[in-house]
Parts: C-alpha cells; sequence; structure tokens
C-alpha cells in the first residue's frame, strides 16, 4: 500500500525529486569510479612478459617482515606483518646448482635485470613508445623466448641486440652504433643482432648484452634477479613447483656486503634480521621471516616464502616478480581508492541530507495538510522514506553504470601522469557498482528519516500553521511570519500580505479525522454556504532542536580538536588525511548549525550589506528569515570551497617550504644535473679537482622496522663545502659506510640522538647497523636520513646520482667542457636547479589534483543543484515583491545578494585547516596560498552560485506576479 502511494507521489512530482535524483546519481558514480580503482589494487592483474616462457620462476623475497610475540594470561600471540621494500632484492647466484640438481628439471636459466637507457647524440633517452628500457644478459634470452630475426648474438663487451619494437621506431639495423646509459658510464655498442618475442611483450623494451658486460653493468657480482626454471618433459608444473619448494626449503646465505655481527642472525637476503641478544618477552617485535607454505598446501599461481630467502611463483603470479612498479602500484591505488572512496562518500553524506532536507521543507503544505487529516508519524515517515528508496533505486543503478566509465578514465589518467604502470590491468567487478547502489540507497532512506524527523514529529495543527512560513527558521520574537517572504522581513520592503487558511485548518479537524485515512486530502466543508474565513495565527517558529545543535557543537569541537592535532603532525601521511578529514568535519558541523550560522554571518554583514539599498535590506531579511532554507545552501558551498583550497594549496605548501630548506642549505657553486636516468659517477670522479667539493647525492627509500624513511646517499669527502642541513647535535665530518646523519624529526619518533644505534633495512633488504653522527633540522628539504654515497649506490636499482653538487672556482662553460663526453649531462646555478625542482613538483601534484577533481566536481554540482531547488520554490515570495512594487532586476540583485553572502564561511575554514598543515609541517604559520589562484576559487564557487540562483530566478519571474499570487497552492 504505502510503495503504491509513494510511486504516485513521485510520478507525480518529477521536477520536484529531480534535485535529488542528480545529487544520489553523482553519489553512486563517484562511489563506483573510487570502488574500482580500489577492486583494481587488490585484485588486478599483472601478466608476466619477460617470463611467459618459464613456468616456475625463483626470487627473492620483495618484503621485509616483523614477528611480534606477545605473552598476555598465559597465551602466546604471535603477529606477523610484511611491507615491501623500495628496490629489487636479489638472489645468490650459487642456487643455481641447488636448483639444477633437482628433480624434474630441465634447465635453469639465471636473470639479469638492470637498467638500460638508449640514448640519442643529445643524451635524450630513444623514444620506445612509453616503454621502460632494462639490460638483460643475452644467455637469458629464452625467457621470454626472444629468437634473432637478423644478425648474431652478442660475444664482445661492445656487442648489443636490441628488440625489433626499438629498432622499428629508432630504425636502426645491424652494424648501427647505439649509445646506451646503463648503471656506469655511457657507452656505445654495435648492434650484432635484432630480436622478436614469440609471445607479445608490450610494456618494456629489452636490449641484451654479453654475459660478462651483463654483470659488469648489473653491479651485484655473485648475484642474480632471478631464476627461471624449465620443466623436464613429463613434468607438471605443478610438480616441478613443489620440487623446487622442497629443494630450496631451508635454504639461506649470507648477503655479500654485510658480514653477520656477532648478536644477528641475517638470511642471505638481508631481510630477516632477528637480534638475539635476548629471549623474546611481551611486546618484543622480532624480524624474522614468514615460514614457508608446506607442498600439499601450495596452491598454484601462487607464491610460497621460504623463509624470507626466496620465494617460488607460478602463473600469473610471475608478473608482480617482474613488474615491481606494478606491485607498488596496487598498494597505492588500494590507499588512494580508499581515501577517495571514503570522501566522496562523507561528502555524498552531507550533500544529500541537505537536498533531502530541503526537498522536505518544499513539501511542507502537502504533508501538514497529511498530517491534518490524520495521517500518523508513522505514515510520513514510511511515505518519505518508500519516496527515497525507489529515488535512491533509480538513481543508484544509473550513477553505478555510469561510474565503470568513469573508473576506467581515471585509470587511465593515472597511468598517463605515471603513477600507475600500464603493466596492472584495470579490474572492473560486480562489488563496486553493487556498494554504490546500496550505498545511495541507503543514503537515499537515511537523508529521508533526518529530514523527515520533524514534520513527523509536530502535532497536525502546529504542522498546517506553519506551513504558510519557514519551519523552524528560528525568528525573533514577536516577528510575523510572511509567506514566501521570510520571518523577520523589514516591513517597509515588501507590503503586509494576509496568510490565505487551507481548507479544514480550523480547530477539531484533527479529531474528526480518522487514522489511516489517506484518500479524502481535503478537509469537509463547513455546512454554512458563507463561512468566514478563519485566521490562522503563525506560531513562533521553533528553533533547531537541542540534539541537533548539541550535535553540531560537538562536531565543531572536533573539527577545532582535528586542526589543532593537525598543527602538531610533521609527516605527509599522517598529516594529508587528518587536513581533509577536518575540512569534512567542519562542513558537517556548518550542516547541523547551519541556520544559527547563517544567522550569525548577517549580523556581521548585514550592516554593509543594508547599505547597497533596497535589494540588501531584502537580501538580509530573507537570509535571516529563511535561515534553514539558506543553511541547505551553505553547506555544498562550504564544502566546495573548502575542498578546493586544500587540494590546490597543501601540496604546495610542503613543497614550497622543502624548497626554501633546500635553497638554504646547498652551498655549492653549481648543480650538476642530466636529462637521462642520472649522472653517473665517472663524471662526478673527473669534477674532481685538488682545491674543489665534489657531493653525489643518490636517493632511496629505507626501512626502520617497518616504517618507511627518505633517504639520500652523499659523498663524505668535502661535505660540509657543498652541503648544509643545519645540523643541530653531532658533526657530518664523521660520516662514513658505518654511520649516519638524521632529521629532528627522524630522532624524535625514532628516540635518537648523536651516538645511537640505528638499525635501518636498505632499499634492497639488505640489513645494516649504522651509528648516529649529527642530527639535523632541514629534513623537510633533504629527507629524514643521509648515509654515505657508496653504502646507498650499492643496494639501489639505479646508482647514478640525482644531482652532484660542485663548490668550485671554475666557471659553468670549464665545466660543460670537463663532461662533454657525457651526453645529458648540464651545470646549472643553484637558482635554475631550484626552478627546475619546482616543475617537477608541479607535474607530481597533478596527480592529486586529478584524484579530487571528481570529489570536487561532485560538490560543484550539488552546489548547482541545492541552489537552483532553494530558488525554485520562491515563485509566490517573488510574485508577492513583485505585487509590492519590487522590479524584475530588484528582485534578481537581491537573489545575488544571498547568494554571495554565504561565501565567507568555506574559506575561513580552508585558510584555518592550511595554516594547521604548515605549523605542523614547516614550522610555520604560513601556508603558500597564491592569491590569484584563492581569488579564483572563490570567483568560480561565486559564479557558480550566481548562475544556479539567476537562472531559475529569470524563469520564475517570466510568469505574471498577478497570476501566481492568487492561485491556490
Amino acid at each position: 500500500m504505502m510503495l503504491r502511494y509513494a510511486l504516485r507521489s513521485v510520478r507525480a512530482r518529477k521536477a520536484g525529486f529531480l534535485g535529488a535524483f542528480l545529487a544520489l546519481m553523482c553519489a553512486a558514480a563517484l562511489i563506483t569510479a573510487c570502488g574500482t580503482l580500489l577492486d583494481t589494487g587488490l585484485r588486478g592483474t599483472i601478466r608476466t612478459e619477460r617470463y611467459a616462457a618459464s613456468p616456475v620462476v625463483v626470487s627473492a623475497d620483495q618484503n621485509v617482515h616483523r614477528t611480534t610475540v606477545k605473552h598476555k594470561k598465559g597465551k602466546t600471540k604471535v603477529k606477523r606483518k610484511a611491507k615491501a621494500i623500495a628496490e629489487r632484492a636479489w638472489l645468490p647466484a650459487s642456487l643455481e646448482s641447488t636448483l639444477a640438481r633437482t628433480p624434474g628439471v630441465a634447465r635453469v636459466i639465471p636473470e639479469l635485470t638492470f637498467l638500460a637507457q638508449p640514448l640519442t647524440p643529445a643524451g635524450v633517452g630513444i623514444g620506445t613508445g612509453g616503454r621502460t628500457a632494462y639490460g638483460h644478459a643475452w644467455d637469458s634470452a629464452a625467457l621470454t623466448p626472444y629468437r634473432l630475426v637478423t644478425g648474431s648474438a652478442p660475444q664482445a663487451a661492445t656487442d648489443l641486440v636490441i628488440d625489433r619494437d626499438l629498432a622499428e621506431r629508432s630504425r636502426l639495423r645491424p652494424g648501427d652504433r647505439l649509445t646506451v646509459q646503463s648503471t656506469q658510464a655511457p657507452r656505445s655498442y654495435r648492434i650484432t643482432g635484432i630480436a622478436a618475442p614469440a609471445t607479445a611483450v608490450r610494456h618494456q623494451t629489452s636490449l641484451f648484452f654479453s654475459t660478462a658486460e651483463a654483470r659488469r653493468l648489473a653491479t651485484h657480482p655473485g648475484q642474480v634477479t632471478a631464476f627461471g626454471v624449465l620443466p623436464a618433459k613429463g613434468t607438471s608444473t605443478a610438480q616441478l613447483r613443489q620440487a623446487v619448494v622442497a629443494a630450496l626449503h631451508g635454504t639461506s646465505a649470507p648477503h655479500p656486503d654485510t658480514a653477520p655481527h656477532p648478536d644477528t642472525i641475517a638470511s642471505y637476503t638481508g631481510i630477516t634480521a632477528r637480534h638475539a641478544g635476548s629471549a623474546p618477552d611481551a611486546n618484543t617485535a622480532q624480524f624474522a621471516g614468514i615460514p614457508a607454505l608446506p607442498d600439499s598446501t601450495a596452491p598454484h599461481d601462487t607464491t610460497a616464502q621460504l623463509g624470507a630467502t626466496a620465494q617460488v611463483t607460478t602463473g600469473d603470479a610471475r608478473g608482480p616478480v617482474e613488474f615491481l612498479d606494478a606491485a607498488t602500484a596496487r598498494i597505492r591505488l588500494v590507499s588512494m581508492g580508499g581515501a577517495m572512496g571514503g570522501t566522496s562518500l562523507l561528502v555524498a553524506i552531507l550533500v544529500v541530507v541537505g537536498t533531502f532536507a530541503l526537498s522536505v521543507q518544499q513539501r511542507h503544505r502537502e504533508l501538514a495538510l497529511l498530517r491534518a487529516v490524520a495521517a500518523t508519524s508513522g505514515q510520513i515517515r514510511g511515505l518519505l522514506g518508500h519516496e527515497a528508496l525507489i529515488v535512491g533505486a533509480v538513481a543508484g543503478a544509473a550513477g553505478a553504470l555510469l561510474g565503470l566509465p568513469l573508473g576506467a578514465w581515471l585509470c587511465d589518467r593515472f597511468v598517463a601522469l605515471g603513477e600507475v604502470p600500464a603493466t596492472l590491468q584495470h579490474t572492473t567487478g560486480v562489488v563496486p557498482p553493487l556498494a554504490a547502489l546500496a550505498a545511495t540507497v541507503f543514503g537515499a532512506w537515511a537523508a529521508a528519516r533526518v529530514a523527515s524527523r520533524r514534520i513527523s514529529r509536530i502535532r497536525p495543527a502546529q504542522a498546517l500553521a506553519e506551513a504558510g512560513g519557514e519551519s523552524g527558521a528560528g525568528a525573533e520574537p514577536g516577528a510575523a511570519a510572511q509567506p514566501g517572504v521570510g520571518v523577520g522581513t523589514d516591513p517597509g520592503v515588501a507590503a503586509e500580505a494576509e496568510p490565505e487558511p487551507e481548507p479544514g485548518s480550523g480547530p477539531g479537524v484533527e479529531a474528526a479525522a480518522e487514522p489511516g485515512v489517506w484518500a479524502n486530502l481535503e478537509a469537509p466543508r463547513p455546512k454554512d454556504p458563507r463561512p468566514t474565513r478563519p485566521r490562522i495565527k503563525h506560531p513562533r517558529p521553533t528553533r533547531p532542536r537541542p540534539t541537533r545543535i548539541l550535535a553540531g557543537l560537538v562536531l565543531l569541537a572536533l573539527g577545532v580538536t582535528l586542526v589543532t592535532l593537525l598543527s602538531t603532525l610533521r609527516t605527509e601521511p599522517a598529516s594529508t588525511p587528518v587536513t581533509f578529514l577536518a575540512v569534512v568535519v567542519l562542513s558537517t558541523s556548518v550542516a547541523l548549525l547551519g541556520p544559527l550560522l547563517v544567522k550569525a554571518a548577517t549580523l556581521v554583514v548585514g550592516g554593509a550589506l543594508r547599505r547597497t539599498g533596497p535589494c540588501g535590506r531584502l537580501a538580509v531579511a530573507n537570509v535571516r528569515g529563511n535561515a534553514t532554507r539558506m543553511a541547505s545552501v551553505v553547506t555544498p558551498l562550504t564544502l566546495l570551497i573548502g575542498m578546493t583550497c586544500t587540494v590546490l594549496f597543501v601540496q604546495p605548501t610542503l613543497g614550497d617550504a622543502a624548497r626554501a630548506q633546500v635553497r638554504e642549505g646547498v652551498r655549492a657553486d653549481w648543480v650538476v644535473a642530466s636529462r637521462g636516468p642520472g649522472v653517473p659517477a665517472e663524471a662526478a670522479r673527473q669534477l674532481r679537482a685538488p682545491h674543489d667539493a665534489v657531493t653525489e647525492v643518490v636517493r632511496t627509500t629505507v626501512r626502520v622496522g617497518l616504517d618507511k624513511y627518505a633517504a639520500q646517499g652523499v659523498t663524505p669527502a668535502g661535505l660540509t663545502r657543498t652541503w648544509d642541513p643545519d645540523v643541530t647535535a653531532g658533526s657530518l665530518g664523521h660520516l662514513t659506510e658505518h654511520t649516519a646523519a638524521v632529521s629532528e624529526l627522524a630522532a624524535d619518533q625514532l628516540h635518537l640522538r648523536s651516538g645511537s644505534t640505528l638499525k635501518v633495512t636498505l632499499g634492497d633488504g639488505t640489513p645494516a647497523t649504522l651509528t648516529v653522527v649529527a642530527v639535523y633540522a632541514r629534513g623537510l628539504g633533504f629527507g629524514d636520513l643521509t648515509l654515505a654515497h657508496d653504502l646507498v649506490a650499492r643496494h639501489v636499482d639505479n646508482p647514478l646520482a640525482s644531482s652532484v653538487l660542485v663548490s668550485t672556482t671554475r666557471t659553468q662553460t670549464q665545466l660543460a667542457t670537463t663532461l662533454r663526453e657525457f651526453p645529458g649531462v648540464q651545470i646549472l646555478a643553484p637558482a635554475a636547479a631550484d626552478s627546475l625542482q619546482a616543475q617537477r613538483q608541479q607535474a607530481n601534484t597533478e596527480v592529486n589534483y586529478l584524484a579530487m577533481r571528481l570529489v570536487l566536481a561532485f560538490t560543484a554540482i550539488a552546489v548547482v543543484n541545492t541552489l537552483a531547488m532553494s530558488v525554485a520554490e520562491r515563485v509566490r515570495e517573488f510574485a508577492l515583491l513583485r505585487l509590492a512594487g519590487a522590479t524584475r532586476r530588484q528582485v534578481l540583485r537581491m537573489l545575488r545578494t544571498e547568494a554571495l553572502s554565504v561565501l565567507v564561511l568555506g574559506s575561513g575554514f580552508a585558510l584555518a585547516v592550511l595554516t594547521a598543515f604548515s605549523v605542523g609541517m614547516t614550522g610555520r604559520a604560513a601556508p603558500s596560498v597564491t592569491p590569484l589562484v584563492y581569488l579564483t576559487v572563490i570567483a568560480v564557487a561565486g559564479t557558480l552560485a550566481l548562475v544556479a540562483t539567476a537562472l531559475p530566478g529569470r524563469v520564475a519571474l517570466r510568469v505574471r506576479a498577478v497570476t501566481v499570487a492568487t492561485a491556490r497552492e
């Protein structure tokens, strides 16, 4: 029964539900798009290319593990966690003999993978179609397999075989010379052959060297990237995998670069580092490997961990071994999709609740009539709830379908920006659209329940009486309620209008009606043929409910607490989520305290607006009198301005502060940079002179425990002449391969000081125990950990320097002449290097802008939608104003003034949050807010508000005022 009435109501009021439908549809599309990103991160396929012909691949574990043992109440709890390392972990080459003796193994192929970028004579990378170029030994070509289509295999150190795709793109053929920038100085090679893969290779370019040259360029003597294992005839992949797992189970060897410490047990990959000084007790964390999976439970197409030393993969599990960046991107997508989805859901809830509240307010007279003819509170809530379910289901289904291509477009944009590699295939399942549909339907139902609370609880006579004015606006005592004009309107602005009573609104109607009667929507007419039209005395509109005010104050206090907390957070991963959460929480408090805040705002700006003339006085009266309606408009506008300013200015605040520290800390006269993958160590060696200081800088990421820290390796000799991180304790003069310098932030977090012992896991998983010799203040610009260059360079995939700092009396031309043999290397002044870094910073922020652009677009749509709904309900008010003598231009000017008067709250919240973020991250209350950009944000928001009010306002003013005023509602 109730569903039938709801369907008829929705069909009869299509235009009235259009605003709620658009808000719900956009919310469902946004949640679906974010859900597909999350789904791709969780289930996205990384298909192998390089190892296509090798059914079983043995590689090093790419994680650092921590095992926590807790003893509590006689029970022992063991918790295991793993985090990915930043660089590729390597295996000892000696494992080849173990694998070769395994039953069922026909051939073991060692693999070497390293940086190999083909260059033009100008030092710019040759176009590879967006593919990453890797170098390999020709002996491992069978892993794909690659076969020669022309020429011969490489024999000498300067021989090279390239793949057919690179040859066709660059028009190369056997006999041509090609310069390759690898991990050493760039070298010219003679192309001896061109090879083609037997299966499609779409995401990488392969260059094959002789075995000896490949080992030299790999810079990991005695180690390999992986082993490809080929089965003997009659051996299945599952059987081969089980045999390899059994053969490797429990094998371990010390890392070549790391001698075991007397009290440390370390695996050969450096991932296991269990300090055996004492037995583990409660809350003792130990670093240990994950035990091997039993052969009987090892599934197909998965990974078997072998004591944190090696892992055996088959099927699609080989893809993450080959494409480490894709495996890391999955974690980023999960984090990004979850953050965007959570933010989208919070924004959607705020917008949808406001939209339904405005929709219910527009139907106040209709619902009052239903209450007057004996509709119960439960029936009113049921009707609105069923209407919301219908609108939510239709809008959610449409939005979920729209969200699927939106999610694919978003993923493609991340790939184009380089945030997500193309090797991670976009995955679309049924869970994201179904979750979006469920969230939309539930959100619509909950919003309707919230919006219907008041109209369903008040007495029928009171509901009918309030239908002539705004419900719950919170007028001043003694203010007369004028229909449509707004409580508290200046008597001189509009003519006094007599409220027209509704039929059946007199005393006794509620008692005469039977409960549950819905068909007779009009009260019975009095028997007297000439009845006296009763005058309804409007009661003073009620103020917002105490529970609503209390909830709003609690959220406001929570928002202030978050802002205060933000000023104490000093790491970007911790502060960024709190930044956006603070904006959402403060916007939610605005939604709850909206009527009171609107009235408070009119007290601040009302005087200035009244001086603008009759239109300004009328706008102030309407904003103050119809505070509830204006509160529905304030919420999306506050969200739009607050979120936009936060997105635009958070990253520049952080980046500008980091660049300022770099400018203050770089003492070098010149900075050597590269257009290619980096500056070779040979270039730095040639720059060194007796009276000059040359500092190579290599960047990486290390882990202390499971926590990740940005680190850099610098040349210790002459460091203080080129680099000043503002040392506050200790001295950089003691920096060696066995020591480290840390930032004040890292020192506080890790409880370190000069002389403390620091245990780190380097980029490739190698453990290192270092002594802290210095603590410095400029960690935002120079990273949290500073190590010796040679230590870091041995444990990264790209040992080339990101920059070389030179303190010298030589000129730029003299330095360029010294480095003329190195293509792509350029000599820059520190100011020019800073400008280059600013450009890279701008490119990186594009990813963050894209991630939040959809949320901002949805919020902008909500602003337009809410304003349009707010103006559309005021047709009768405009007609009364016209009859009172106001011109069409004056009414439109009043609308513009109302729209622009609510822009101040959003910008105020955004500036408060950004200031707290700046205090926490940079130590200064000076966020990087570009005035022109900030004014543009306000102008765009104002333009949206003006357009959303002017267009429906002009449409409403086209109808003759007399026709509207005399029409029955």
